[in-house]
Order: C-alpha cells, then structure tokens, then sequence
C-alpha cells in the first residue's frame, strides 16, 4: 500500500518544495548514511535532510546527515506514508517532523506554531498559496486529516532499533567504524 501511495504522491500536481519535500533524482538524496536500497520521498532543501521508505517496511524514516551521532542518522518519521503525510498536514511542512528527536514538545510546539504567525505578516503569501494549495491536494488523494505528530513520532523512535538498518562501505569509511 505505502508502496502505491509513495507512486501517486510523487504524480501529484503540487508544489512540492513548498511543504518541504522536494523532488529531484535518486543521486541527489544519498548521503553517507543513507541506507542501502532507499525509496525516496522528499527533501527538505537545507542539511541533506531527506525522507525514505526501506525495503519491506512500510514506515518513512528521516535521514539527517547532519545528526552527526551513530545511530540516530536514520530515524522514524512515520508508521507509513499516509500517516507522515497527516503529519506534514499538521505542521504545513516536512521540516518540523526532522528535528521532533532532539525537540521537546514545548517547544516543537512553538515552532510548528511559529509559521501561524509568519502568515501573519503577509511576506511570504506567495509561498503559503502555494503551500496550502499543495496541503489540500495530499487531503484530497489521499483522504487524509492533520494528526499531531509529536506523541507518536517520539514513540516510534524510541522503539526503533537501528540494527536493522543496511549501509553502503560509504557509511562505515566515513565514521570510521567496523563493519557490522
């Protein structure tokens, strides 16, 4: 099924650098930890933050080579695409679901909120047009609501076991580790 979604997410007519999910080729995503076999969902645009689907698993995962600590590189973002994508509903981007590891949520709250009072200020109404116009199509096709993230997402990560996440040589040169 995530699979399908994955197929008819990446043929929608939206602007996707709007909500944070760029799309571009395979080759522009991988980083060094990157794990082997990835499906790509989208980029964010800054750090080489990026979102994928594993082989055999339907959950989205965020990978943020920027993390810079063993084990925390590649995290769940997602029990499958459709549930990310309520996520991203919620917070009217994919950027505030990369950085709910390292936040509390008080204060992902308020960042999630702080783009609430961005609108405000009338700036950028090109780009929140453009934002909500895109929102409202993943609604549509997928028949999906905003859920808050923060819980569940926090959840899943603390279940993760990264051991059954594949990397390339790349990976283990890089941190200068054994291969396991």
């Amino acid at each position: 099924m995530t699979r399908d979604d994955l197929k008819a997410f990446c043929a929608l007519d939206i602007d996707f650098d709007s909500i944070g999910l760029l799309q571009s080729e395979a080759e522009d995503f991988a980083y060094f930890c990157t794990p082997a076999d990835a499906e790509y969902v989208g980029r964010i645009g800054c750090d080489g933050v990026h979102f994928i689907l594993l082989p055999g698993d339907e959950r989205v995962y965020c990978v943020d080579p920027s993390m810079g600590e063993i084990g925390s590189y590649v995290l769940p973002v997602g029990r499958d695409l459709r549930e990310f994508l309520s996520f991203v509903l919620y917070c009217h981007d994919a950027n505030p679901l990369s950085q709910i590891y390292f936040l509390s949520e008080e204060r992902f709250q308020t960042f999630a909120a702080d783009e609430a009072e961005a609108r405000g200020s009338g700036e950028l109404e090109e780009l929140f047009e453009a934002k909500d116009a895109a929102l409202a199509k993943i609604a549509e096709a997928f028949g999906i609501a905003p859920i808050e993230p923060y819980a569940r997402v926090k959840a899943l990560q603390e279940a993760f076991d990264p051991s059954v996440l594949r990397f390339s040589d790349e990976y283990y040169d890089t941190l200068g580790i054994e291969r396991e």
